[in-house]
C-alpha cells in the first residue's frame, strides 16, 4: 500500500507542478487574444478529452508532464490567414512575452500564496530559549557535558547567560559558541521561580564553545499585514537559496557525485522521486515544513525555466530579445540542434540524478 501511495503521490506533485506552469500559459494566451488549441497533462495517446471554446482539454497515458499548445508557436504548424491574427506570431512581441513570462510567473505566484498561507496561518518555528533536552555526554571527549554537570533539565527556559540577557536561540548558541572554556553564570527560569546556576562550558574542535543542550521549539504567529511583510521577507531569502541551488545543479562537483566520481550528498539535485521522498517525510514534520518545501520547489521551476536557453521559456524571450534588437524574425527551425542538446542534457542530468535518488536516497537530518 505505502508503494501505491508513493506512486500516486509522485504523480500527483508532477501534476500540480505542469499544471500550474501551462496554466498560466493558457491563461496569458487568452487574455491576450491568442488561440490555445490542446491543453493536455501527460503525453502519448489519449485517455479522455474535451473540446470547449476551440480548446482541447484531456489526459494522456503518459502523466510526466503536459503541454498547452499555442497556435501558431510551433515553426512547423500551417497557420490560415483568418487565424493568424489569433496567433503566436500574429500578435505584438509583447503580447507573446506575456505568453512566454507567465508559465513561471505562475510558479511564483502560487509559491508566494503557499508562504504567505503558511506564515499567517499556521505560523513560523522558531528555536527558543527553553531547553529541549539536555545531552550527557560530549560526543567528541566523552566526558559528561557542561549542562548535565550543572543540573539543567528539559523545560528550563535560560534568560541570562554571563549577565547577559537571552531572549532566543540565537542568543544563547552565539553566547556559547564564543565562550569556549570559560566559568559563565546562568540563570534559568524553571516553574516560575529563577535559579542561578555556574557552568563551565567545553571547548569543540575549532575553538566553539560547547553546553550541550538543545533548544525546543515554538510557533511565531503574525497579523495579516505582518505576514505580508514576512511574505517578502521569505521571497528574497528563498530566492537566494534557488539561485544557489541552481548554481548547485551545473557545478562540477555535483556531475562528479552524478557519475560516481565523488560520494553523493545531501546538497545535490533531486528527481521528482527524490522530491517526493523528502516531501513525505516532511509532511511528518508539520505542514509548515512540507508546504514551504513545496513553496520552493515551485521557485525553483519558475526560475529555471527562465534560463536563456532553447527550448526552456527564457529561450524564446531571448528570442523575442534579439527580434526586437535586430527587427529581424528569428527562424526557430534553425534552433533545433541546440534545443535538442539542451534537451538531451537535462535528460542525462535527470537519469544520473534518478539513479542516485534510488540507489543513495537524500534523507532529512
Amino acid at each position: 500500500m505505502s508503494a501505491v501511495l508513493y506512486v500516486l503521490g509522485a504523480l500527483g506533485v508532477v501534476i500540480l507542478l505542469v499544471l500550474t506552469h501551462e496554466l498560466g500559459h493558457f491563461l496569458a494566451a487568452r487574455a491576450v487574444g491568442v488561440r490555445a488549441t490542446e491543453f493536455f497533462i501527460g503525453f502519448g495517446p489519449r485517455i479522455w478529452s474535451t473540446r470547449r471554446r476551440g480548446t482541447e482539454y484531456g489526459i494522456k497515458w503518459i502523466l510526466v508532464g503536459g503541454y498547452v499548445k499555442i497556435l501558431g508557436m510551433n515553426p512547423e504548424e500551417e497557420v490560415s490567414p483568418e487565424e493568424w491574427p489569433h496567433s503566436y506570431k500574429g500578435v505584438s512581441r509583447w503580447r507573446r512575452l506575456c505568453i512566454i513570462v507567465s508559465g513561471s510567473l505562475a510558479h511564483v505566484v502560487l509559491a508566494l500564496l503557499i508562504a504567505f498561507l503558511v506564515i499567517w496561518l499556521i505560523g513560523v518555528p522558531v528555536l527558543t530559549n527553553t531547553v529541549g533536552s539536555v545531552g550527557e555526554y560530549v560526543e567528541e571527549t566523552g566526558e559528561e557535558t557542561p549542562a548535565h554537570r550543572a543540573g539543567l533539565q528539559p523545560g528550563d527556559t535560560i534568560i541570562s547567560m554571563g549577565g547577559r540577557e537571552t531572549r532566543d536561540w540565537e542568543e544563547v548558541r552565539g553566547f556559547i559558541a564564543s565562550h569556549p572554556g570559560e566559568e559563565v553564570e546562568l540563570i534559568r527560569l524553571r516553574a516560575g521561580e529563577n535559579v542561578v546556576l555556574d557552568a563551565r562550558l567545553a571547548e569543540l574542535p575549532g575553538g566553539r564553545g560547547f553546553l550541550g543542550i538543545s533548544p525546543s521549539a515554538g510557533e511565531e504567529h503574525y497579523s495579516l499585514a505582518a505576514s505580508l511583510v514576512e511574505t517578502g521577507k521569505w521571497f528574497l531569502t528563498y530566492s537566494g537559496g534557488v539561485f544557489y541551488s541552481i548554481y548547485r545543479v551545473f557545478n562540477l562537483s555535483t556531475f562528479k557525485q552524478l557519475l560516481g566520481i565523488s560520494r553523493p550528498t545531501e546538497d545535490r539535485p533531486m528527481t521528482v522521486v527524490g522530491i517526493t521522498r523528502v516531501a513525505g517525510e516532511l509532511a511528518g514534520e508539520g505542514m509548515y515544513y512540507f508546504l514551504n518545501f513545496i513553496a520552493f520547489i515551485l521557485l525553483f521551476l519558475a526560475y529555471i525555466n527562465l534560463l536563456p536557453l532553447p527550448p526552456l521559456d527564457g529561450g524564446h524571450i531571448l528570442i523575442l530579445l534579439v527580434e526586437r534588437i535586430t527587427g529581424k524574425e528569428v527562424d526557430l527551425r534553425k534552433l533545433y540542434p541546440v534545443a535538442a542538446a539542451v534537451l538531451a542534457f537535462f535528460a542525462v542530468l535527470f537519469l544520473l540524478t534518478l539513479r542516485l535518488d534510488i540507489t543513495s536516497p537524500v534523507s532529512l537530518p
